[in-house]
Formats: structure tokens, sequence, C-alpha cells
């Protein structure tokens, strides 16, 4: 006997959600691609409460750079910088602080040095700003607590440090150097630090000295990322001591810049270069 075959009705609802499939998922991953809003980057009282637990900080460190005083010294800190870059297709925070032992208008005089330290803050895959890497007293700051002379450098199309360059002056000698902070390890580090120390300047010697300098250059191309330092200073005596220039290049190699090696000796057995 002949059977009709069964037929099994299909409801509109169920046959709009299938059609409308492809649509949902292309809308799904076009929310996917769309960049994340990222937050206003925290303001400096809550950012020195996710570094050094508010505005001071109590550390064996603090107490041994400030000439090994009660371990109980409670350091000031005090924002001096701050600077926001994209590193490896994340947003970055540099922060730079001033450690003074009590209020930094107090701690002004020529020799009255503060301590310096940094953090980075980085943005999550929600847009909210986290502690990535610090170092709560790495070096020292400005003589005087002044101004701090501070900037980034990109070493390349992915990675930025953060330079320091500090200058002190008694009685017309000055003492120079350059210093290069990286990330490393959830750390901040001094990767490197070149300077010269009581040297005459025109303020010592008149007009017979030259004036004395450094700086930074960013290198490239190259085997890494590397940098050239360079400084300007005066060797001898007054009236007329002698110009000296030195240039160093270096390479970071292994969290540390290092001395670029030199070029290899030419090997004397090796066939002439053809011309």
């Amino acid at each position: 006997m002949f059977q009709r075959p069964a037929f099994f009705p299909v409801s509109s609802r169920a046959f709009a959600l299938g059609a409308a499939a492809p649509l949902l998922l292309a809308a799904a991953n076009a929310l996917a691609q769309l960049p994340v809003a990222i937050e206003q980057p925290p303001k400096p009282e809550l950012a020195m409460k996710m570094i050094y637990g508010g505005s001071s900080w109590r550390d064996a460190r603090v107490a041994a750079f400030f000439g090994g005083r009660s371990p109980t010294l409670r350091a000031e800190v005090r924002e001096v910088f701050r600077a926001r870059y994209v590193e490896q297709d994340v947003d970055k925070l540099m922060l730079v602080y001033q450690l003074t032992p009590g209020p930094r208008e107090q701690f002004r005089c020529p020799a009255c040095v503060p301590a310096l330290g940094a953090a980075v803050l980085a943005a999550d895959a929600q847009g909210r700003w986290r502690l990535r890497a610090k170092g709560p007293l790495l070096m020292a700051g400005t003589p005087g607590s002044g101004d701090e002379d501070l900037q980034l450098l990109q070493l390349d199309e992915q990675r930025w440090i953060l330079r320091s360059r500090r200058h002190d002056q008694d009685r017309g000698r000055e003492s120079r150097s350059e210093r290069l902070v990286l990330e490393r390890d959830g750390e901040l580090q001094l990767g490197a630090e070149l300077g010269f120390d009581d040297k005459p300047g025109p303020q010592a010697c008149g007009a017979g000295a030259a004036p004395q300098t450094s700086g930074v250059s960013v290198l490239s191309p190259g085997r890494g990322p590397r940098v050239e330092i360079v400084l300007r200073f005066n060797e001898g005596d007054c009236p007329a001591p002698r110009p000296v220039v030195q240039r160093t290049r270096m390479e970071l190699r292994d969290g540390h810049f290092q001395l670029e090696p030199d070029a290899p000796e030419p090997d004397d057995d090796a066939p002439p270069a053809k011309r």
C-alpha cells in the first residue's frame, strides 16, 4: 500500500533563527575586532598607592640610600614624570618618582640628593590599568630635588627605554651622567650608566674651557637595539684644559647594555677582496 511520506513542519521562529545565524556570527566577529576602550590613566595619588602603598614609603633601601638612617625612616614620594606609549601592541604608562626623607620642599640644599624610583603600568584586555613592572628605588636624582631631565627613547619598533640625564656642579666643576632604565621580568632596571665626575667647565676656567655636555643617540640598523653615549668634558687644569670627546657604542644583550664588540681583525691569509 502506498503511504504518504511523513512531513514535519518547521516553525517560522526556528527558520528565522537558522537564517540569522550567519548574520549573528558576523556581528560577533565584528564586535570582537573593535578596539577595547582604555580607561583614563590613574591619577598620581592612586598610582602611588599601586606602587608604594601611598604617598610615603618605608623600606630598608630608603634608609641605606639616605646614609643608614633609622630603619623606620619613611620617604615622601612625589611623581615627577609620566609618559604614555605603546609597546608590542600594549598601551603602557611610564611613571617616575622622587623620594626624599621628609617634605620635598625642605630637601632643596645643594648637597641634598633625592632618590629616583619608577614603574610601568599596562592596560589589560579589558582596558584597565595594571602594575606591570617597578623599581621603587633605582638611582640618585637631581641635587636639590630640582626638576629631573627625563625622556622616553624608542629603541626599535617594539621597545622603549627611559633616559635620565643627571647634572651636578660645584664651583664650576661639573659631573654629568646618562642613565638608561629598561623593563625586564616584571622589574625596572638600570641598564647602563656612563658619565664623568668633577671636570672643570667654563664657570671654573672661563673662556679657556670648552662647554661640557652628554647625550644619547639611538643607532639603527644593527644586530640588536643599539645606542651611542657621547660625553664631552675637559681634562687638565685651568686656564685651558684639554677638551675630550668620548663616544661609547652599546647594544642591548641579556637585559643590559654592553659594549659593542669591536670589528674583527682582518685575516692575513684571506684572499684580497675583489674590486
